[in-house]
């Protein structure tokens, strides 16, 4: 007798995760795959099976993902005998399919410190959404960032292509005093392209922020006394043209490459000593000797206990009074340590503040969950306030932290940039060079973004965007430069490859200098969710590039929306899809003009000679205020 089945098609579209009746012969086994995946089959009968058969009920045992999908019924020597199409997806006006997980906060958490943290991951009708947004207590929506890695996602779902990158994460920042509780109620609002808005169910959390203890109070106070006595000793003769530097690090990165260029020239041209403290070394240690600055490796800052960090500081504060160094310049906002013991060894300090986070923020980035103990947070404030100049290269970041000081120790500075020499365009000779050696063909638009593959500098969104653009603008290529093997980096180019990209993506390693693609690209992208002034942006308006990026901190101080470049909300991928086709729909001449425009209205501060001018002033200034 031949084996026979059949099907029952399902009158509309069904879930991730759904179920098929069907029937076969009575007695004969069967296998059923939708698509490449075996279904779950069991008999089970209803009594509508037609006479002489057995029901089958069909179990999808793992999602699958929005489309149409071939159901193959087949008997025990794998003859088809029956199949059908299923689609996958949503209803007339029903709510986006989802999937996803709040990984933190859990619903009745205690979570410690002043921040909310929420991490987890989502997929919208099988797509990692456009825009996510947190929602504690009613307040303002906070955006998460986006695109993050979740390999094991991937794992779970390998048929999903965003699925390796559907993590995303907030901080929300709560205005809570040490030793207070609040119970918070947090959601998690979802967009997708052309897939609507999804709301999580709230949770309900209590965040308690802990208390000083009264020990570690008596314990800091005692020891800065101690370090203050110890500091008392008249100090010998100093130099007014001795600089001392505390920086986080020396390695190859945006704050620290600033750094070197600005302590080269001060060396060269304005004839300062130099003494560079760093917690890390780096390869730029070497550029410093270079140029006779002198660098002196210290431990990570101690900022974990008070004992720790008081100790550290007081040999900080020593080593700074040991030398001949007459003023202090403090290069980045997690390098306050140093700024603390330049103060208390009576140096005049000048503290650059390349970073535009909320305190709370960048104390949980870099401190975890609990942030710094209630007395070295309160140092690190307390050096804010102490500081003789807090000098920043935005005027948004100086509003930032006004409240931190007073407007008159409070100035922007902005940076220059050695490629003021192309003077706003890139000769045709040269374009086609850089282009002869990159490989790039003549007819390519390209598109370049240049920075260390890191999450908060948003190249996923900017990958997931080419998917869109590149369908109304196929002849255009994206180079990314600044790909290295972190989990973002490998996140990065699997995403790109399973989403059919590679020949529209190219990740390029980390490069000392990026110049040849910037002479060879047609348009510059800057897609990150936090900066100040992005030097990016600098560098490509120096060659003439039309810029589209994200308003960030700084962004509006270079450019203007329509007339100097493209401006878009930062953590949207629909946002930046829009900048992008705005700006590739407009004609090159035209955008030619809006590049021009972009160097006119920046050309006045672009020479890195300038700001290191006035920072030789600023430096001069405090050594003679303090006599």
């Amino acid at each position: 007798m031949n084996t026979a089945a059949g099907l029952v098609r399902p009158g509309r579209p069904v879930g991730h995760l759904f179920e098929l009746r069907g029937w076969v012969t009575a007695g004969d086994g069967v296998t059923v795959h939708i698509g490449a995946s075996e279904a779950e089959v069991r008999r089970h009968d209803t009594g509508t099976e037609p006479p002489g058969t057995t029901g089958l009920l069909i179990r999808t045992p793992d999602p699958v993902p929005t489309g149409r999908h071939e159901v193959v019924v087949r008997a025990v020597n794998g003859d088809v005998l029956t199949s059908a199409v299923v689609e996958v997806g949503r209803f007339g006006d029903e709510e986006p399919l989802r999937l996803y997980e709040i990984d933190t906060p859990k619903h009745g958490d205690n979570p410690q410190g002043d921040v909310v943290f929420v991490r987890g991951w989502v997929l919208l009708d099988s797509r990692a959404p456009s825009l996510v947004e947190v929602l504690v207590d009613g307040g303002e929506p906070v955006r998460a960032r986006t695109r993050l890695p979740r390999p094991d996602v991937a794992d779970h779902l390998p048929d999903f292509p965003d699925a390796g990158v559907s993590g995303f994460e907030a901080r929300v920042p709560i205005d809570l005093p040490a030793g207070e509780d609040r119970a918070l109620s947090v959601r998690v609002r979802v967009r997708g392209e052309l897939s609507g808005e999804w709301t999580s169910e709230a949770r309900e959390v209590v965040l308690s922020n802990p208390a000083a203890e009264d020990a570690d109070v008596k314990l800091a106070a005692h020891l800065a006394e101690r370090t203050r006595k110890a500091l008392t000793r008249p100090r010998g003769t100093t130099d007014p043209r001795h600089v001392l530097v505390f920086t986080h690090s020396l390695a190859v990165g945006g704050g620290q490459l600033w750094l070197q260029e600005l302590l080269d020239r001060l060396a060269t041209r304005h004839g300062w000593h130099i003494t560079v403290i760093t917690q890390l070394d780096g390869e730029l240690r070497a550029d410093c000797e270079a140029h006779g600055i002198d660098v002196h490796l210290t431990s990570p800052y101690r900022v974990h206990d008070v004992a720790s960090y008081e100790g550290h500081i007081a040999e900080l504060a020593q080593f700074a009074r040991g030398t001949d160094a007459s003023v202090a310049l403090v290069n980045t906002l997690g390098a306050f340590p140093g700024a603390d013991a330049a103060i208390r060894a009576g140096l005049p300090t000048a503290w650059v503040l390349h970073e535009s986070f909320d305190l709370n923020d960048f104390s949980y980035q870099n401190w975890g969950p609990a942030g710094l103990l209630p007395p070295v947070r309160d140092r690190w404030v307390r050096t804010l306030r102490e500081a003789d100049r807090l000098l920043f290269v935005a005027d948004a970041t100086r509003e930032m932290f006004l409240p931190f000081s007073s407007p008159e120790r409070c100035r922007t500075i902005r940076y220059g940039t050695p490629m003021v020499s192309y003077g706003g365009q890139v000769s045709e000779r040269d374009r086609r060079a850089a282009r002869r050696k990159l490989g790039i063909p003549e007819d390519t638009t390209l598109l370049l973004n240049v920075g260390v593959l890191e999450p908060r500098k948003g190249q996923g969104l900017l990958i997931s965007a080419m998917d869109r653009v590149r369908r109304a603008h196929p002849g255009i290529r994206l180079s990314i430069v600044g790909h290295h093997p972190s989990p973002y980096g490998l996140a990065l180019a699997e995403f790109t490859e399973r989403s059919g990209l590679t020949d529209w993506v190219d990740l390029v390693p980390i490069q000392r200098d990026p110049t040849p693609w910037f002479e060879a690209a047609d348009l510059f992208v800057n897609s990150s969710d936090v900066e100040s002034l992005p030097r990016s942006i600098l560098e490509a308006v120096c060659c003439g590039l039309p810029v589209v990026a994200s308003d960030v901190f700084g962004a509006r101080e270079m450019i203007t929306d329509g007339h100097s470049g493209w401006l878009f909300e930062p953590n949207d991928a629909d946002a930046l899809t829009v900048a992008l086709l705005r700006a590739l729909d407009t004609p090159a001449d035209r955008r030619r003009v809006i590049a021009a425009a972009a160097y006119e209205k920046l050309h006045g501060w672009l020479d890195p000679a300038g700001y290191a001018a006035e920072y030789a002033d600023v430096l001069a200034e405090l050594v003679k205020e303090r006599g």
